[in-house]
Formats: structure tokens, C-alpha cells, sequence
């Protein structure tokens, strides 16, 4: 069994998630959410307070980089002309009609377009904000990368030699791709809104662990093989990971 409780620490509002066999108390930290604690069912709220303040500067600091992430990665708004990473490329969301009974997203070179049914549609649709259209935005991202990233897998397989076991999809928070010691590759769907380039480099950078299950030397050295410029890739990769925090779920 487990239980939630809320209070205030300091100015950021905090969740305590309790568990019955846990031990430690641990914090997480997300933008735009209360800090989360996990604790024991017997930990006091003094010895999680306390432990909060051996942590503030911490969370201080964490809080504040989450904050010049929401300037630069402003939170979108599922409504016309929003713009939207597909590809690498921005594409505005254009709002039109369709016959169908129910609400669809396609892509164009330029537009995303969330299909409105008829019988939904209305004076406002074009100007108001569809945030229930996320499930659909959700299902076209992807549907679009288990097509896409499945192909230049079974391009890179070939190029290097190297066949996984079975590929998954999956959908994680901070991993963009994994091998596992039964040469199962998992990729990140939500890949498919990074440019070409950056997909490749972690569908390489995943196949090259079914030959060498570390990052030593002849591991990056068979990524530099089919992707030369990998560490740029991968500063982009870095530097434009958050692109993809409008398909998060919302809760």
C-alpha cells in the first residue's frame, strides 16, 4: 500500500509518496511539478524536511536550470499556427475539417495537420486550443517512428553487419536507446522529432554495443566509423533533447 501527503517547503510545494518497505529517503526533481519524496511509512516529516534542507541548494540550483530550459523550450500549445519538431524540422500545426468521425494528424512538408471531424467542428476551431488532441499527436509521432526508425535500422544492420535479436519501442524520459546482453535494441520513439543525422547516430551507436557491450575505445571507434562526425551529433543531441517535452502525457 502506498499513500500521498502534500506540504511547503520553502516556496516549492512537495509531494511525499510513501512506501511501505522503503528505507532511504530520495527526492525528484521535473519541471513544472512539485519536488517528489519517497519515504517509509514511518518517516516523520522532520527527518524529511531536514533532509530537504541538506538539499536546497541542490534543488535551488536544479529549479533554476528548469527555468532557462522553459525559455528556451517554451511549452506548446496544441492550436494553429503552433509550431512543432518533426524530422528536424519545425512545422506549424494547421487546424482543418474532415468527413472522418474521428480527429487525425498528418504531416506535409511544412504543416502538421490535426484533422477535425465535421461534426466536431466549430466558429472557434481554428482560433481555440485542442489540448485533447495530444492523444492523436501522440499516435502520429508515433506510428510515424516505429515506420521510419524501423527502416534505418534495417539500413544500419546492414551496412554494419550486425542484426539485433529483436527491436522494441519504447517511450522513456532520459534514455534515448538501449542493447541488452540478448541483443535486444529498445529505441525511444519520441526520436522522430530530432533531424536524420541524430536518429542514425544512436540507431549506430546502439547496433556497434551488439559487438562491443561498453564504451571502449573499439566501440566509439566503430561508431566513427559510420558516423565521423558522432561527437557533434551528439552535442546536438544534448543540446536539443528537450524538443520532444510536448509529446510527454499529461497528467
Amino acid at each position: 500500500m502506498s499513500g500521498k501527503e502534500t506540504f511547503l517547503f520553502a516556496k516549492w510545494s512537495v509531494e511525499v509518496h510513501r512506501r511501505s518497505f522503503r528505507r532511504a529517503v530520495s527526492i525528484y526533481l521535473y519541471p513544472n511539478k512539485p519536488i517528489k519524496v519517497l519515504a517509509s511509512k514511518s518517516t516523520t516529516q522532520k527527518v524529511i524536511v531536514d533532509f530537504l534542507m541538506s538539499k536546497k541548494d541542490w534543488i535551488e540550483k536544479n529549479f533554476e536550470k528548469f527555468s532557462l530550459i522553459a525559455e528556451k523550450f517554451p511549452e506548446k500549445k496544441i492550436k494553429a499556427y503552433e509550431t512543432f519538431p518533426f524530422l528536424g524540422t519545425e512545422r506549424k500545426l494547421k487546424v482543418v475539417i474532415t468527413l472522418n468521425k474521428k480527429p487525425f494528424v498528418s504531416v506535409t512538408d511544412d504543416h502538421l495537420l490535426l484533422h477535425i471531424p465535421r461534426n466536431e467542428w466549430s466558429a472557434n476551431s481554428l482560433i481555440a486550443e485542442h489540448p485533447t488532441a495530444l492523444k492523436e499527436i501522440r499516435h502520429f509521432y508515433k506510428r510515424e517512428a516505429v515506420s521510419l526508425l524501423g527502416e534505418r535500422l534495417r539500413f544500419w544492420s546492414e551496412q554494419m553487419g550486425l542484426h539485433p535479436s529483436q527491436v522494441k519501442f519504447r517511450e522513456q524520459r532520459t534514455r534515448w536507446g538501449s542493447c541488452s546482453s540478448k541483443k535486444i535494441i529498445n529505441l525511444n520513439w519520441r526520436l522522430i522529432v530530432f533531424k536524420p543525422e541524430i536518429i542514425d547516430y544512436v540507431i549506430v551507436h546502439e547496433l556497434a554495443h551488439l559487438e562491443h557491450m561498453n564504451h571502449s575505445e573499439r566501440f566509439w571507434s566503430l561508431v566513427e566509423r559510420h558516423i565521423e562526425n558522432y561527437k557533434e551529433t551528439m552535442k546536438s543531441l544534448k543540446e536539443s533533447q528537450y524538443l520532444v517535452e510536448f509529446l510527454s502525457e499529461q497528467n
